[in-house]
């Protein structure tokens, strides 16, 4: 069966967690921040709480004054160019001598 937990802030939630990401949970002790370990991804997203699908047999216990972190799924939010073909055209318009230092670019073969 499975089993769901609410996580509640006192402050806003960032607008760009959404259901599906992956949620991480760190502790913070004397201001130093220990290494994230996965909580589990969001099944809901609501006015100041996040539903987690939370299974207790390997998920860390959360607790109050911890450091709650987010990590969008590369699937669906992946921001490089795709395909095989790209056709770049640079124009000059200025009357003075200029230098094109560096190009450069990001693609991901749409179909693998």
């Amino acid at each position: 069966m499975p089993t769901f937990t609410k996580i509640t802030f006192d402050n806003p939630i960032n607008t760009s967690l959404q259901v599906g990401d992956a949620v991480y949970v760190s502790d913070v002790v004397d201001g130093i921040v220990s290494d994230p370990v996965y909580a589990q991804k969001v099944l809901e997203v609501g006015a100041g709480h996040v539903m987690i699908d939370k299974d207790p047999a390997t998920m860390p216990v959360i607790t109050t004054g911890q450091y709650i972190l987010f990590q969008k799924r590369i699937e669906i939010n992946e921001s490089s160019l795709k395909g095989y073909y790209a056709d770049v055209t640079f124009e000059n318009s200025s009357n003075t001598k200029t230098e094109l230092f560096a190009i450069s670019s990001e693609v991901v073969p749409s179909s693998k």
